[in-house]
């Protein structure tokens, strides 16, 4: 057999040894990620770029038969990313997630719970390359044969893909949706735009200065402003808690399980607050980073990268400096690694007073890999809250639960919801008993809010983060997710994520009004009775807006958007009024942002 494969390989010239094999696993690549998209003017443009790349290393390199190897490997590590981003995250990795890789350190054990054996099939070439490397004398040989190059072909084969990538990426009319990019000219033509096109920014459009002001971002979304608002002022002079509950979705609310409540505390609060079932998470790429930034902005994150990555030492116009100028104090709580997406950059920025991270928490009744427990979180804040207190000190303390993270392992000691047999041991089941435990953290603070008096002197704003169970967990739990909930869990759910607002002496009610995360920072303003009139929002008070155009980022193609009447990807046919209004509305956002930062 060993004679075999040396002779074949001997035979062979390396560009279509390397470029059959390559091919072989962007289809297996593809059958995860496009698995309808089937078709020889889609395939061609990955072939081509393999012919380019293979042909390049062979003009470069041309006796070196390792340096294609590792050529190999190298792509095939970059397949098995893509497989595992897209397998929860919905999105092609590209350079800007790449450039991340620095923060796998503090998610390896999310990645191993998104790792298949399937996918070792990336390797298997590389595999029996590495046993017949068992016969080093023979590989020598293998690997030092030169081969008898005619260059001129080689070079009109690299001089046909240019143009034939350069055609493909030139008559493609949506080059900023990079799954559509990726999907229909190759994923290798969409890596070289997204590099070509991170050389050019200073050529992306800006919208004029006369822009920013908040007539041109009520007529991109077909608002008015409101004269004489609802709940005007009812929270003024209190303080504020905010809560933001790490990958909680909104389906959790109200969910049972063997008669056990998931949330049963959240269910609760549903009876004191008002909650609203059609809110929408909107992050980019910062994840809980972009989170924070939208609900202290109001103003949208990055279609590319993070803003905690991108923007340094910039005071953004936010709720902390807003409510400065009535004499509160802004500090933030988050048990993890203030260094953890350039936290430590960002909340100074965001005009935080302090902040408590792991260097407070000391990882005392650690959970997971990243630090304290949700109830380590509340419970080491409550003197600090009671300080200010006692003091006649208005304060803004937000929190950022960090326990119910992906892959949403607890110890057993901790574990509250007793799970059947068909969901024990499952991801599904595993997230399921983490949100409850959440839930549970959530419980006690709420009474130590109570036996301390804060509870009744205090606005409560909890909302999530962002998604917790991700496309291929929709797939791989169907049934159980439909036995669950009675139907199928969706792109919808992902996006949609509960907001529990209670204002002591308001009346709890469900508001079915659109909102999103964006929308935070106007509606507290209002119920704080504190005028934006000298401050751009993207958002909208959701109190007494039931219109809104809501805009997503990153995760999904460019023109996604939520109104009050549907949800819209980009790209798809309809609705390209409303698609070209988002667009440029957050547009509008990261010229206003890029001004901040001159």
């Amino acid at each position: 057999m060993y004679i075999l494969v040396k002779e074949n390989l001997l035979r062979l010239s390396r560009i279509p040894f390397f470029v059959t094999i390559l091919f072989l696993k962007v289809l297996l690549l593809r059958s995860y990620v496009f698995p309808d998209a089937w078709n020889l003017h889609i395939i061609l443009p990955e072939l081509a770029s393999l012919v380019l790349i293979f042909s390049f290393l062979e003009l470069l390199t041309p006796q070196k038969t390792m340096v294609f190897w590792v050529m190999d490997s190298l792509l095939s590590i970059f397949f098995l990313a893509n497989v595992m981003y897209y397998s929860h995250f919905g999105s092609i990795l590209g350079l800007q997630a790449i450039s991340q890789a620095v923060m796998l350190k503090d998610i390896g054990s999310s990645i191993f719970e998104l790792f298949s054996r399937v996918y070792l099939l990336f390797f298997l070439d590389i595999f029996l390359f590495l046993i017949i490397s068992i016969f080093p004398k023979r590989f020598k040989k293998i690997t030092r044969t030169k081969y008898p190059i005619n260059r001129k072909p080689v070079l009109a084969a690299c001089l046909f893909t240019l143009f034939f990538s350069f055609f493909c990426l030139r008559n493609y009319p949506a080059k900023d949706n990079m799954i559509a990019l990726a999907q229909d000219t190759g994923i290798f033509n969409a890596q070289f735009y997204e590099i070509y096109s991170s050389f050019h920014k200073s050529k992306d459009v800006a919208l004029p200065t006369n822009k920013f002001n908040q007539a041109s971002i009520n007529e991109l979304k077909q608002i008015a402003p409101v004269s004489w608002p609802k709940y005007y002022g009812a929270a003024s002079g209190k303080n504020i808690i905010l809560v933001q509950l790490e990958s909680t979705e909104n389906f959790v609310i109200g969910v049972s399980l063997n008669d056990q409540e998931v949330t049963p505390n959240l269910n609760r609060l549903l009876q004191d607050s008002m909650y609203f079932p059609r809110f929408y998470s909107q992050i980019g790429q910062g994840n809980t980073s972009d989170a924070e930034f939208l609900s202290n902005t109001s103003f949208y994150p990055l279609s590319k990268g993070s803003i905690t990555d991108t923007f340094e030492n910039i005071e953004f116009p936010s709720l902390p400096r807003l409510l400065k100028t009535k004499g509160y104090i802004s500090v933030t709580f988050h048990p993890n690694d203030v260094t953890f997406w350039n936290r430590d950059n960002l909340y100074p920025c965001l005009g935080f007073d302090r902040y408590y991270d792991k260097k407070f928490y000391q990882n005392e009744d650690q959970l997971g890999p990243w630090g304290s427990s949700d109830e380590m979180l509340f419970k080491k804040a409550i003197p600090i809250l009671l300080d200010y207190k006692n003091k006649n000190q208005k304060f803004y303390a937000s929190f950022i639960t960090l326990t119910n993270h992906h892959p949403y392992n607890l110890p057993d000691k901790k574990k509250r919801l007793k799970l059947p047999s068909s969901l024990s041991g499952t991801l599904l089941g595993n997230y399921l008993t983490s949100v409850n435990y959440e839930d549970y953290a959530l419980g006690l603070f709420f009474e130590d809010l109570k036996a301390n008096k804060l509870w009744d002197d205090s606005v409560l704003i909890i909302y999530g983060d962002h998604f917790g169970i991700s496309q291929n967990d929709e797939n791989l739990y169907k049934k159980k997710i439909q036995e669950l909930l009675g139907r199928e869990h969706n792109i919808i759910d992902r996006l949609n994520i509960p907001l529990f607002l209670r204002v002591p002496g308001l009346k709890p009610q469900i508001i079915k009004n659109i909102g999103g995360q964006v929308d935070i920072l106007p509606t507290l303003a209002n119920l704080l009775g504190l005028p934006l009139k000298q401050r751009l929002v993207f958002g909208q008070d959701i109190l007494n807006n039931d219109h809104n155009l809501l805009g997503f980022r990153y995760f999904y193609p460019e023109g996604t958007f939520i109104s009050s009447q549907l949800f819209h990807l980009g790209g798809k046919t309809g609705s390209q009024q409303e698609e070209q209004r988002i667009k440029t509305l957050m547009q509008l956002s990261d010229s206003y942002l890029q001004s901040l930062a001159k």
